[in-house]
C-alpha cells in the first residue's frame, strides 16, 4: 500500500481542509475592506466626472466657455486702412483778426481797410489817404508760398513789387530773430522807391518785406510800405501787424 501525502479527504476541523457539510465563513475584516475599496472607486469616478464638468464649463455655471471664447465663424475680415486726412486747423489764443490761410492770422490796425482790388493774390490791406478817395498812404500785403525758402521769397517779392517804381533802392537782406519757436527762419529786406500816384506823379515810399518759414516748410511773407511823409508816424502800425502774425504761428 502506497503512502499518501497531504490531508485525508473530508478531514475534521483542525486539519488542512473543512469538514463535510460545514460552509466557509468570511471574516468581518475582509468585508469592511471590500466596502472601502468599492467606496474609493465610486469617489474616484465621481472626482473624474467633476473634473470633466469643470473643464467643459470653465468652472462657471453662469457663463459657459463657449460664450467667453467663441469660435470664429466665416473668413477673417481686415478693415481697410483709412486714407490720410489733412490735419484740422485749430484756432489758438493769438488767432484773431483776419485769417490769411494755413491757420495763420493777423490783426489789422484801426483805419486799415481791405483792398478794393480783389484781383490781387493773398491778403492785402490798405491805409487810405484822408480826403482822397482811391489814393493810399500805405499797404500791408500778406502772401504764402512753398516754392521758395524764406530768404529767397523775401528777395523775390522786393524785386517783383519794385517793378514799375522809380529810383528803387533795396537794402541788404538780414536774418531776423523771433521769440516764437514755431518759426524756423526769418529774413527781412528794406527798400525805398518812388511809387506811381495819380496824374502821373510819383510819391516816395519806404517799406520792408519780411518772410517767415514754419516747421511744415510753408513760407509766409509780409510786404509793407508807407508814404514817406507818414512813415515815421505810422511805421509802428506795420510792426504791430507783423507781431500779431508772428504770434499766430
Amino acid at each position: 500500500m502506497s503512502q499518501q501525502y497531504g490531508p485525508p479527504p473530508n478531514s475534521a476541523p483542525g486539519g488542512w481542509g473543512r469538514g463535510r457539510g460545514q460552509p466557509q465563513r468570511q471574516s468581518s475584516g475582509s468585508t469592511r475592506s471590500r466596502w472601502i475599496i468599492m467606496g474609493g472607486v465610486v469617489v474616484a469616478v465621481a472626482l473624474i466626472a467633476v473634473g470633466v464638468v469643470v473643464l467643459v464649463t470653465g468652472g462657471d455655471k453662469e457663463q459657459p466657455v463657449a460664450e467667453q471664447t467663441p469660435d470664429p465663424t466665416g473668413t477673417l475680415y481686415t478693415p481697410p486702412t483709412p486714407s490720410p486726412t489733412k490735419a484740422a486747423v485749430t484756432k489758438g489764443r493769438y488767432d484773431t483778426g483776419v485769417e490769411i490761410g494755413g491757420g495763420l492770422w493777423f490783426t489789422p490796425v484801426k483805419g486799415w481797410l481791405p483792398d478794393w482790388d480783389k484781383s490781387k493774390g493773398g491778403t492785402n490791406y490798405i491805409l487810405q489817404q484822408p480826403g482822397a478817395r482811391g489814393r493810399i498812404d500805405g499797404y500791408y500785403w500778406v502772401r504764402q508760398t512753398t516754392h521758395y525758402d524764406a530768404k529767397g521769397f523775401a528777395e523775390h517779392l522786393v524785386d517783383v513789387e519794385s517793378d514799375g517804381f522809380k529810383d528803387v533802392r533795396i537794402g541788404k537782406t538780414v536774418a531776423c530773430k523771433t521769440t516764437n519757436p514755431a518759426i524756423k527762419a526769418c529774413y527781412a529786406v528794406t527798400f525805398n522807391a518812388l511809387v506811381p500816384a495819380a496824374a502821373g506823379k510819383f510819391l516816395p515810399f519806404r517799406g520792408f518785406v519780411t518772410a517767415y518759414a514754419d516747421q511744415s516748410g510753408k513760407i509766409t511773407a509780409t510786404d509793407a510800405a508807407l508814404e514817406l511823409s507818414v512813415y515815421k508816424r505810422r511805421v509802428r502800425e506795420l510792426v504791430y501787424m507783423n507781431n500779431t502774425l508772428m504770434k499766430s504761428f
